[in-house]
Formats: structure tokens, sequence, C-alpha cells
């Protein structure tokens, strides 16, 4: 179990829909991963999170992740709009980019989103989880819990293989849980928190705090899939009553 109050990622997903992209995330990611080795695939394991409607901002180039051969873990979005440079703009929760911006990006790399449900965690947070699985069956999950007034409260990534098969290869996982540090957190804490996951990915339940939002990894391995998770959560979250 996490220290986080978020639950959401263990309910499995039976469909959904694409939210239309509307607004491109910048953010051009490097992912240098020591050590990682590779594991099995499966079918389609999923996980929710939450998110309202998508607030405005300057439509950019999507990003490509690209994992480098040295053994010295970056990660860094290099055009990420301006806002991003502190990791931490105000009316944001802590976060670089309004959620309907990480939704609507993700969603250009063929992430399919599953309808906004009501959180089970937090009053007066609603949630969505958007998941892309691949040829050999492995999935990759994105997750937001938004507050009625559009914030984010709480985010997670998961890169999953189903239950009872092996742990999904590390390098991949590590390079889409780096990418959604970058892209919650902006050019400067992102890459903090990306090079903190590749360093030491795999570690279990370790905690960090960037600017005001803390993070957690961890691995999950149950009857919703095994695999790797990143997790971050602002006080507003954590505070809020229960539904």
């Amino acid at each position: 179990m996490t220290a986080f109050r978020s639950s959401a990622r263990r309910a499995r997903a039976t469909g959904g829909h694409a939210l239309a992209p509307t607004l491109a995330l910048a953010t051009t990611l490097a992912l240098a991963i020591a050590g990682c080795g590779a594991g099995t695939t499966g079918t389609t394991p999923q996980a929710s999170a939450q998110a309202p409607t998508p607030a405005p901002a300057t439509a950019t180039p999507a990003p490509t992740a690209t994992p480098a051969p040295t053994p010295s873990p970056t990660a860094a979005p290099t055009d990420a709009p301006a806002a991003a440079a502190t990791g931490n703009p105000e009316g944001l929760g802590g976060f670089a980019f309004p959620p309907g911006d990480v939704l609507d990006y993700y969603v250009s790399q063929g992430f399919v989103c599953k309808d906004p449900e009501p959180s089970t965690q937090a009053a007066d947070y609603t949630s969505v989880r958007c998941l892309k699985t691949d040829d050999a069956g492995t999935t990759a999950i994105i997750a937001l819990v938004v507050s009625n007034d559009g914030v984010t409260g709480n985010a997670f990534a998961g890169y999953i293989n189903p239950a009872g098969a092996e742990l999904p290869d590390k390098a991949a996982s590590a390079a889409h849980l780096g990418g959604f540090l970058a892209a919650m957190l902006g050019t400067g804490l992102g890459a903090q928190a990306a090079t903190w996951l590749a360093t030491n990915f795999g570690a279990e339940n370790l905690k960090e705090t960037f600017g005001t939002v803390d993070a957690l990894m961890y691995g999950e391995n149950d009857e919703a899939g095994v695999g790797y998770y990143v997790e971050m959560a602002n006080d507003a979250f954590m505070n809020a009553p229960a539904p």
C-alpha cells in the first residue's frame, strides 16, 4: 500500500473514450536508464484518477521520449511552456500545467481516457484515467485527480503487465514514469524527479518532495496486475475530507 490516499490505480478499466485533443503539452524528454533489464508482457490491467475541464494554454509540438545510452540518468523537458520553469506555478497546486493540457497531450500520444468519475478518496475531486496498451499487451496508465475548481491534487502513472506475468521492461517503465513526472512537474522539478526515479528505480515506497508536491514510487503485484508506479499528491488533496 502507498502512503497516499488514492487507491484508484487498483481499479481495472473496461472501456472508455478518447478526450478530443485541443491543446498540446510540449515536453522533449531525454532519459538515461542505468542497469535496466527486461520483463515479459500480457493483457490489459488498468487504473483510475481524476480531472475536469481542460484549461486553455498555448499549443506546442508533441514530445518524443528517447532513452539515452549513458549510465547517468537524467530527464528534462526542454521546450515546455515558460510557466513550467519554476515547476510550481501559482494556482496549479504545485504542478506545472493545467490538467486539461496533460490529458490532451497523452490523448495525442494514443492514450484512451475513461469518463470522469467522482473521487472515492477526497470530497469535491473528480478522477480520470487514460490507458494505452502496446502490441505485446503491456499497459501504460496515467491518471489525474482534480478539484472542482480545476486544480490537480493527485496524479499517478503505471506501467503494468497482467496479474501473474513477469514485471514489465524496466527501461520502458522508467521512460514512461519519468516522462509523466516531467509532464506534471515541468522543466526544473520534473528533471529532478525523473532523475530521482531513474537513480532509485525499483525501490519500494520511496518518497521524495519536489516543490510542494510529494512523490512516491512503488511496485504492485496483485489481481490488478504487476508493474511499476509513481504517484504525486499535494497537501490540498491529502487534507481534503473523505466523500
